[in-house]
């Protein structure tokens, strides 16, 4: 087909009246297209956060800077522990601040395993009420490196039946001279576990149950030097001979709950004399299995003034019929004979003794930290928020 002519019609599309347009492309990513305004080798950077100065000038980009330390404080007292420690990771100022003694003034750690640094770190703030039962703290290595902070202000310790080395506990006990609580029940001790214990001159009330390796020397250094005690629980603790007799002549006149229960072959009736005219104020006695004693130690009881519990189980050589004497008692409310006398001189008993509840206790509950249920308190302070 030929060309048409020069008089001929054009094509539409040549004789249009619109100006031919450049073709714009739309960009869906207006990041990739600033992206590209970015110099080569500067693309790493382009994500990096740039702190606006003006902003952070203004106070407007940390509403906390607002807040003064009083006021922070105020709010992380709110927080349980492991939020604290997270917080304590923001900046230098919230490590500062979480620090700060009124937000660690009890604490639960029960049941844990520690490495001793992290106790000394526990103990740098400043912990009033502190609960380590059965919580296992791991040696420092190398051993004797690890240094507890001085003067631990520490006044309410539970240590019961805590996996801990003597070495360990002897530096520990060593910084503490505020206790006025403790408990290592189930713990060995030796002789400068028990002078660094006495050297707690503000104790009222330890707990020593089923703890070895107490010996006379350190039975006499505790019971001289506690002349605040009040409560002391040393059952079961193989107490020899020798330490009976420091015990029962030097605690103190001021002690009204005692246990010394299990002295089987050590306790007798000229040591309960001893104890009785010396502690007058005594308001809680018990000598369960202590085997030794005999119907003399029952006429002893009887002139106390004070005695409310008193606890005499399984001290087969008392003859049954001593304990009606118990009726001269007017102030004993209850009496706890397990495992000594049958159904019927129970109820013989019950009838003689009309104002005394009988066996109405199983375990002691002298000097120990936790009873029954609590378990979220220490001798009545709470240890969790």
């Amino acid at each position: 087909m030929d060309p048409p002519s020069s008089k001929e019609r054009l094509p539409l599309t040549n004789v249009s009246n619109v100006n031919p347009r450049k073709t714009i492309r739309i960009c869906d990513d207006p990041v990739e297209e600033l992206r590209k305004t970015v110099p080569h080798g500067s693309e790493e950077s382009f994500f990096l956060f740039r702190k606006d100065h003006n902003r952070a000038a203004n106070g407007d980009n940390n509403p906390f800077d607002l807040l003064s330390d009083e006021v922070l404080l105020h709010i992380l007292k709110w927080l349980p522990k492991k939020t604290l420690l997270s917080c304590s990771q923001v900046n230098r100022r919230f490590n500062r601040v979480t620090k700060d003694e009124t937000l660690w003034q009890r604490l639960d750690l029960s049941n844990r395993s520690l490495q001793c640094n992290g106790l000394v770190e526990v103990l740098s703030r400043g912990v009033i009420v502190l609960r380590l039962a059965q919580t296992c703290i791991a040696d420092p290595i190398p051993p004797a490196s690890q240094k507890f902070p001085h003067e631990i202000k520490v006044q309410f310790l539970d240590l019961s039946m805590c996996t801990i080395s003597k070495p360990t506990l002897r530096a520990l006990l060593s910084n503490c001279r505020a206790l006025v609580k403790l408990s290592l029940e189930n713990v060995p001790l030796d002789g400068g576990i028990c002078a660094e214990i006495a050297q707690n001159t503000r104790l009222e009330s330890l707990n020593l149950t089923m703890c070895s390796s107490i010996d006379a020397g350190g039975m006499h250094s505790m019971a001289k030097a506690l002349t605040k005690l009040l409560s002391l629980n040393v059952s079961w603790t193989n107490l020899s001979r020798d330490a009976v007799q420091e015990l029962v002549k030097n605690i103190t006149p001021h002690i009204m709950h005692l246990n010394i229960a299990g002295c089987r072959s050590t306790l007798n009736d000229e040591d309960v004399a001893v104890l009785i005219k010396r502690c007058q104020k005594l308001v809680a006695l018990d000598l369960s299995d202590c085997t030794l004693l005999t119907d003399a130690a029952i006429k002893t009881l009887c002139k106390t003034r004070r005695i409310e519990y008193l606890s005499l189980s399984r001290c087969y050589n008392i003859p049954v019929a001593s304990y009606l004497n118990l009726s001269e008692l007017t102030t004993l409310r209850f009496l706890d004979l397990f495992g000594l006398v049958s159904d019927q001189v129970l109820d013989t008993l019950k009838h003689s003794l009309s104002k005394v509840g009988i066996n109405k206790y199983y375990h002691s509950s002298v000097a120990r930290p936790t009873v029954g249920t609590k378990r979220t308190s220490i001798w009545g302070y709470r240890t969790r928020d």
